[in-house]
């Protein structure tokens, strides 16, 4: 539960209100910039909010993230190079309700991370994503039979070769003499030996039953 400032709950409590809703963007190299749904310029936190349009943000509860859209003309000191560029990579964007009478009178609503940028004519349109979009990301290896690794990249350790691929299995690897460098795990065992049922004539010398 948010917690309101008496002077914001009072407001809130007057029937009649002067809100309008404020973001502040903080990009990776803490330059920030500020804008609001209202029609007129704000001062907040030492910084002049524009006027802009922006989607609604969708709140869920629980687990799911909050997100939402945020969708602007170049009036923020980012040009469209900017922008291709990737400036707002690792950016944050910060969601307050404001009393534009007053604009001492806020509450912060939301905050979260800007994902994908989409840059349209004179404007840009960027996902934004909740906090609880981290707990999403994959962490750590994956253990697979298969290698995880790009062909010619770093953990691979091969330079790929105009027209070869390779398919990520150890017989693929094998055929490039590059076992040492397999980043599978191909001796998992998987469903398939639950299925196997059991052998009429099993071996047991305590050799591989992979040889």
């Amino acid at each position: 539960m948010r917690n309101l400032s008496p002077e914001l709950e009072a407001h809130l409590a007057s029937g009649t209100t002067t809100l309008c809703l404020l973001f502040i963007l903080t990009l990776a190299d803490t330059r920030r910039f500020a804008f609001t749904d209202h029609d007129c310029a704000l001062d907040f936190e030492g910084l002049t909010a524009r006027p802009m349009q922006a989607a609604e943000t969708e709140q869920r509860a629980g687990f799911d993230a909050d997100s939402g859209a945020l969708k602007t003309v170049f009036d923020v000191d980012l040009s469209r190079d900017d922008l291709l560029s990737g400036a707002l990579d690792g950016a944050m964007l910060a969601e307050h309700c404001v009393n534009w009478a007053d604009p001492s009178q806020s509450m912060l609503i939301t905050t979260g991370r800007i994902g994908a940028v989409t840059v349209s004519g004179d404007g840009f349109e960027a996902d934004w994503l909740g906090q609880s979009t981290l707990l999403d990301r994959s962490t750590g290896r994956v253990f697979s039979r298969r290698c995880d690794a790009e062909y010619g990249d770093a953990r691979c350790g091969l330079t790929a070769q105009l027209g070869q691929s390779c398919a990520g299995t150890l017989d693929a690897c094998k055929g490039l003499g590059n076992t040492l460098n397999y980043r599978g795990f191909p001796y998992l065992l998987g469903d398939d030996v639950l299925q196997k049922g059991v052998h009429l004539t099993p071996t047991r010398d305590g050799g591989s039953r992979y040889a």
